[in-house]
């Protein structure tokens, strides 16, 4: 039913993405990141685009076994924060571990049951918490929530100085110094708007 539901709109983006990668003139052949860890080609990933459904927090797990390869003999936790969740993946011997199914777009973050069953092979990801783009508010009892809303990659968090007004993990991460305004995301925030990501002073956050 997923793969169904999502089969329309993945062919459209990545028939464009082909398209474009072709038009660039690149000799070497187009291939997709899978949720188990492997590749595919784009053919295979418009019939069945739900394998890719991980394929983000997968790679990073991947990325993490193979830098990590020569620490603790391979044994570590590899940690992937996205727009809208973190995640952690226990490595074992230089391999992350697998699962075969998953649920997705949970309506309570840490309750069983709550999403929707996906039955793939998928690098094993435990979702810890939130993620960057995540948007904070207060709700019906007064209480403090983060997310599920994001702000996405469009507008952004509000540092981003690209449209964004409400408060997300990435703010608050900048208000509390955790993150360098002159250097985020290797200073290609600063080049894409002329200045720092999230200037500190009293006139930042907005409202």
């Amino acid at each position: 039913m997923a793969n169904a539901y999502i089969k329309p709109l993945a062919r459209q983006y990545l028939d464009a993405m082909a398209q474009r990668v072709g038009g660039l003139g690149i000799p070497a052949p187009l291939l997709l990141m899978l949720s188990s860890g492997g590749l595919t080609h784009v053919a295979e990933a418009e019939r069945t685009p739900v394998q890719m459904l991980e394929s983000g927090p997968a790679a990073g797990a991947l990325a993490a076994a193979f830098f990590g390869r020569d620490d603790s003999r391979g044994n570590l936790l590899a940690f992937d924060m996205g727009g809208t969740t973190a995640k952690l993946s226990l490595v074992d011997g230089g391999e992350p571990l697998t699962a075969y199914a998953f649920e997705a777009a949970r309506q309570k973050r840490f309750l069983e049951g709550s999403g929707l069953p996906i039955r793939i092979s998928t690098i094993e990801l435990i979702e810890i918490g939130a993620g960057g783009g995540s948007i904070a508010h207060v709700d019906e009892i007064g209480l403090l929530k983060v997310g599920p809303r994001s702000a996405g990659s469009q507008p952004g968090p509000a540092s981003y100085g690209l449209g964004g007004v409400e408060p997300t993990v990435t703010d608050a991460d900048f208000v509390l110094g955790y993150l360098n305004p002159d250097y985020f995301a290797g200073g290609e925030m600063a080049d894409r708007h002329g200045g720092g990501a999230a200037p500190r002073s009293s006139a930042w956050p907005p409202g």
